[in-house]
């Protein structure tokens, strides 16, 4: 720790300090239940209700939108309650999709939940951004990022394993058998669907119980106006006003940024939400082993994370982001070719190293990416520019979601040729992201040397 990261923690706000603690605390929460959501829920859902998970990117596309209209409401409403109105929304719509066997209400469920959980993921960056010194900023996105990730490794882990556990329990057989069984998913009929898709509910239901907690915390935090907008600016009222409000939105540096971020989701979403049922389903890797990989592949994200302050100090923000990405394709690549790599404990291994290092290269420089989207743009705009990324992600989403429900996934081969698709996409926008961008934005996080080189 330097001399100015001492001086800075050492004068650092109280209030400041405990709303970030509490913050932590809420994220870590959330991590374990995104460590059920991105596992076993995509898998139970899988099961009830097919047609959310062929148009899973659709779906997404319209919590996106919901997302970004709920985030721009941090600037009226504040942090405190907006986290105060998340944990209710997430539980009691979690718990609904395990009540019924309507597709259209799972459906809805979903929307409503997983748009709860995914502004979570859109307020650290403001409230980091508001309240803690940037001397040490870098690092503290580093913090939250890892603190996340362990709740979820942790549960990832343990949410597939305690489906089978609960099977077991509930058909009388061996977790061995039960474990067995669930590679298979599509030969089960009768009482082992029925015990099989009850032990997902089982977990579904206690995961949102967990997250009553995240409310509790959200009690003690305490905001200010001046800590989300600039107190007494009044609302654009003129057109030269509002003109000039758009601007300082959208102008040359946000465009470049959320078209590079448009490109990234595109391929990632055609691949990352179906990783377990590309496991479990198109490699036939049983549904316990399908969770010990997506542990450790969230686990390389953890790691990653702690790579996110050397790089942003050695390569600069930008040629970081991109090295990060571009690395990433040949990995894709391989993936593609699953098939190939045997069966049994050597493919499981082949393909737990190989997403194990993509997982790992791709979030390493997260941390920066998310300060970098912070601070290209003043603190009364921020909410509304992660809104409009959030409207980018939506329509990637639709984009993805009617290529995948209409055309990729109509044959199990899709989800090998999504990963092509993805390597292509990395490719091209890491190279466009550094041509484009890191000549003059390159040290955008580094005062001393953005100032060198812009003189």
């Amino acid at each position: 720790m330097t001399a100015q990261e001492k001086v800075a923690i050492k004068n650092w706000n109280p209030r400041y300090r405990r709303n970030v603690y509490l913050y932590l605390w809420i994220y870590g929460i959330l991590g374990a239940v995104t460590g059920i959501t991105n596992d076993a829920a995509l898998s139970y859902f899988d099961i009830v209700a097919p047609g959310l998970i062929s148009g899973l990117n659709i779906f997404n596309a319209i919590t996106a939108l919901l997302m970004s209209l709920m985030i721009v409401w941090v600037h009226e409403l504040g942090y405190r309650k907006i986290l105060l109105i998340l944990p209710p929304l997430t539980s009691i719509f979690l718990a609904l999709t395990t009540i019924t066997t309507n597709q259209i209400i799972i459906m809805f469920a979903y929307i409503i939940s997983w748009t709860a959980i995914g502004v979570y993921d859109l307020m650290y960056p403001l409230m980091w951004t508001s309240y803690v010194p940037k001397e040490i900023r870098t690092k503290m996105f580093t913090v939250v990022m890892v603190v996340n990730l362990v709740a979820q490794t942790i549960l990832t882990f343990i949410g597939g394993k305690a489906v089978v556990y609960f099977f077991s329990k509930m058909q009388g057989i061996s977790y061995d058998i039960a474990s067995n069984l669930s590679a298979h998913t599509a030969q089960l009929s009768g009482s082992y669907l029925a015990n099989y898709t009850n032990a997902f509910r089982i977990v579904l239901i206690l995961t949102a119980l967990v997250n009553v907690v995240a409310f509790v915390l959200a009690i003690f935090i305490k905001d200010e106006p001046k800590d989300y907008r600039t107190v007494g600016m009044k609302k654009p009222q003129t057109p030269e006003e509002k003109k000039k409000a758009f601007e300082a939105l959208i102008n040359k540096k946000t465009i470049m940024w959320i078209l590079y971020i448009a490109g990234i989701q595109l391929g990632a979403r055609l691949v990352v939400p179906y990783i377990p049922i590309y496991l479990n389903e198109y490699l036939h890797i049983p549904r316990g082993i399908t969770s010990t990989i997506n542990t450790f592949q969230t686990a390389a994200m953890f790691i990653g994370y702690f790579f996110a302050p050397f790089l942003a100090k050695k390569l600069g923000a930008i040629v970081s982001i991109a090295a990060g990405t571009l690395t990433c394709a040949p990995l894709m690549f391989l993936m593609a070719n699953g098939r190939h790599f045997g069966t049994g404990i050597t493919l499981f291994v082949i393909v737990g190293v190989l997403l194990f290092l993509r997982s790992g290269l791709a979030n390493a420089t997260m941390p920066i990416q998310q300060e970098v989207q912070m601070i290209i743009v003043d603190k009364d705009m921020r909410p509304a520019f992660t809104a409009v990324v959030q409207i980018a992600y939506a329509v990637i989403g639709i984009i993805d979601g009617l290529f995948t429900a209409f055309y990729l996934l109509k044959t199990p081969a899709g989800y090998a040729n999504a990963y092509y698709i993805a390597t292509a996409l990395y490719v091209v926008v890491s190279i466009l992201l550094i041509a484009m961008f890191a000549k003059q934005y390159n040290w955008i996080l580094d005062e001393k040397k953005s100032t060198s080189n812009e003189k």
